[in-house]
């Protein structure tokens, strides 16, 4: 997806309170459904400008997570680069299938995202980005069990502007972009964005001769069109068109031999001698494919200086193609050509009032979507195979949040969401479960959620809160077991208790931290197992966990020339039930994906010349600590820490309006996992691996 642009603009200058920098300045979000400072927030909440993200090496969702406390992105999907799987605080959905649905939500201005497949947006083309942390039940509603990430564009204005901006650099990395903001008459505006991004592979599919793609390549456009119209100052109405069209190889992965005699019969001389290169010998698994197309209308009425009503309606469609060959090789053990779609279907009105120490915000919420994923041709144990499930879900929900100035300086606030779901789900798998089986049904949720904040002063504020989120029932994936594990399981619970300081320390430190302690209720335990049939994916309410811990984000001015941002999370994420019968996960197990530290830290200098012009040098280094691919913490699954560093040097002209930059990415070339498939009974491990490998280039940008 292509967003309005900003793409290669410098950092914000060091101490500015732009929306790109975490801290207590006057930085503006939205995660509330109204424009409030961040440090008016009783919320765990991150949030970054378009410019910050371009100049600390995070182009798109997937590489969120090397500054984010808290977040861990991988790609899991169908072996496709345009995938985003999220993991806040120990929960998310480690599946792309439609019978899943993400643990932690995505929005781009305001409309839900239902998949996780085609998630992974571009962010150099943003106004900016709000990452919420911990359950988000009551106005986020569904589906943000661990929290959610906004996507914010830029809005078109009265300002004739225009942008031109590109990059080269190794592997053969070449982007081209524009922006363009037109005025077309005193109450009609437009702006117009196109993207392009190519990227050559990492390695080669060695068993498939004439194959012209690369290994993680990536070829991609993407555009938006965006028209505001004012016709008085009480109105307006904002529609909004985007697409992307994305064209890719495998992601990479390789795989480990663990049990030669496993029935799969993989040998280790089975496999690539170079990691990097592919196995496969299936012409359809080498390229992989996304398309989104979407459109939204933002109507907006002010009634009066007190009360507003904001209505959102959204059509998005979505379509990819993709799978894993599992055995890495030539032999035609466990191979899955995949293709599948989504439409969705969103409206949403809010309310919007305060009455002096009293303000509000009431609203209905209707989301519908249809899909499916088909695997028409896939090959187990040598036999070709058949499988294809479809769902169709139907979300209503009705909301009501309030807050009450109790003194000048202390604030309770609360609110409550009612949801109900229907989901019908159909599914068929020529050896296991023919002529096939339809399921159908209805989960219905209170959420909520209760804040005390206190303004200690202006700039500086303390906030308690306890949070009820849940994440929708659904079905497993894969019911290669038969009917008798096509079987619903129901939503899962979370309630959160969370203390939080933010603000500004003197005029050297603007920092957010949070403390908080989460309980999961039902929690819907997804394991897996390698049977005669097939790759078998049992989801099951059979379990509870906990996570405590502790996050900070900072920004140490420490001269006018000379600033730190920094980030840390602290996470002990505990599953403290299971019950009889899960295969492979136990009582104390990590949940999957829940590395117990991150850290970020990031130097600048950004230094005024006689000329007028600023030179801005950055580097930016990531820890993440070791974590498990699957909730069954045995040493197959384990995942190495990750370290990466990126560096920036940009030389801004604004006489001439032009900024040119050197970079780097990933400067050490790391090569880390990002996710594990535990297939010992098949005898091997599945592993998917990193796709940002060491890139450095040149960057431009023009403007008018």
């Amino acid at each position: 997806m292509a967003m309005a642009a900003d793409a290669e603009s410098p950092a914000p200058p060091a101490g500015e309170a732009a929306a790109g920098d975490t801290g207590g300045g006057d930085i503006v979000v939205s995660a509330r459904k109204r424009k409030e400072n961040l440090v008016d927030t009783p919320l765990a909440i991150s949030a970054y400008s378009g410019d910050t993200l371009t100049a600390r090496g995070v182009p798109d969702i997937h590489q969120l997570d090397t500054i984010v406390p808290s977040l861990t992105v991988t790609n899991f999907g169908a072996g496709n680069v345009s995938d985003a799987t999220l993991f806040i605080r120990g929960i998310g959905t480690a599946d792309h299938l439609i019978l899943t649905d993400p643990g932690v939500g995505v929005y781009v201005d305001g409309v839900y995202l239902g998949r996780s497949m085609g998630a992974n947006l571009d962010l150099t083309n943003i106004d900016h980005v709000e990452v919420l942390r911990g359950p988000q039940g009551t106005l986020s509603g569904r589906n943000t069990l661990g929290g959610a990430v906004n996507v914010v564009t830029r809005e078109p204005n009265d300002s004739e502007h225009y942008e031109f901006f590109g990059s080269l650099g190794t592997r053969l990395r070449a982007t081209a972009g524009f922006y363009g903001n037109v005025p077309i008459t005193d109450t009609l505006s437009m702006s117009l964005t196109g993207s392009f991004d190519h990227r050559n592979g990492i390695g080669k599919f060695v068993n498939l001769p004439g194959e012209s793609t690369g290994v993680g390549q990536i070829d991609k456009f993407g555009g938006r069109l965006a028209l505001k119209w004012q016709p008085s100052s009480k109105v307006s109405f904002l529609l909004a068109v985007d697409g992307s069209d994305g064209h890719y190889g495998l992601s990479p992965m390789k795989n480990v031999v663990i049990n030669p005699n496993g029935f799969s019969g993989l040998q280790a001389s089975d496999l690539p001698v170079n990691e990097n290169d592919n196995g496969t010998e299936n012409y359809q698994l080498a390229k992989t494919s996304s398309r989104d197309l979407g459109v939204s209308l933002t109507s907006t009425i002010k009634f009066d200086d007190h009360l507003s009503l904001k209505i959102i309606g959204s059509e998005r469609y979505s379509a990819y193609s993709g799978g894993l060959d599992d055995d890495d090789s030539a032999i035609a053990f466990s191979e899955y050509p995949e293709t599948g779609y989504a439409r969705q279907y969103t409206a949403e009105g809010a309310l919007n009032g305060e009455y002096g120490r009293f303000d509000f915000v009431t609203g209905i919420y209707f989301f519908s979507e249809r899909g499916d994923a088909n695997q028409p041709n896939y090959v187990y144990l040598g036999s070709p195979g058949d499988f294809y499930v479809y769902q169709n879900t139907r979300s209503w929900a009705y909301y009501a949040h309030g807050g009450f100035q109790i003194t000048r300086d202390l604030k309770l606030s609360g609110g409550l969401r009612y949801t109900d779901d229907h989901k019908n789900a159909y599914a068929y798998i020529a050896c296991c479960l023919a002529p096939g089986a339809t399921r159908t049904n209805n989960w219905n949720a209170v959420t909520w959620d209760v804040a005390l904040d206190y303004k200690i002063r202006r700039d500086l504020a303390a906030y308690a809160t306890i949070q009820r989120g849940y994440e929708s029932g659904g079905y497993p994936a894969r019911p290669y077991g038969g009917a008798a594990t096509f079987i619903a399981y129901n939503p899962t619970y979370a309630t959160n208790y969370e203390i939080g300081l933010k603000g500004r320390l003197g005029h050297v430190l603007r920092f957010s931290s949070a403390l908080f302690y989460t309980q999961y209720k039902d929690l819907a335990l997804q394991y897996s197992q390698t049977t005669a049939d097939g790759y078998l994916t049992i989801t099951a309410n059979a379990g509870r966990s906990r996570t405590w811990g502790v996050e900070f984000e900072g920004n140490l001015d420490l001269t006018k020339v000379f600033s730190i941002s920094t980030s840390m999370s602290y996470n002990n994420a505990k599953i403290t039930q299971v019950d009889q019968g899960v295969i492979g996960i136990v009582a104390g197990d990590i949940p999957q994906h829940t590395p117990r530290w991150t850290v970020a830290v990031g130097p600048q200098a950004r230094v005024p010349l006689a000329s007028g012009s600023i030179l801005t040098a950055r580097v930016d280094t990531s820890f993440r600590s070791s974590m498990y691919g699957q909730s069954s913490n045995n040493g197959w699954n384990y995942i190495k820490p990750r370290y990466l560093t990126n560096f920036d040097l940009s030389l801004e002209i604004p006489k001439r309006g032009l900024t040119v930059s050197v970079y780097g990415k990933n400067i050490f070339n790391e090569v880390y996992d990002t996710a594990r498939i535990d297939q010992y009974d098949a005898g091997f491990i599945e592993v998917i691996r990193s796709n940002d490998r060491s890139e450095f280039g040149v960057r431009v940008r023009k403007t008018f």
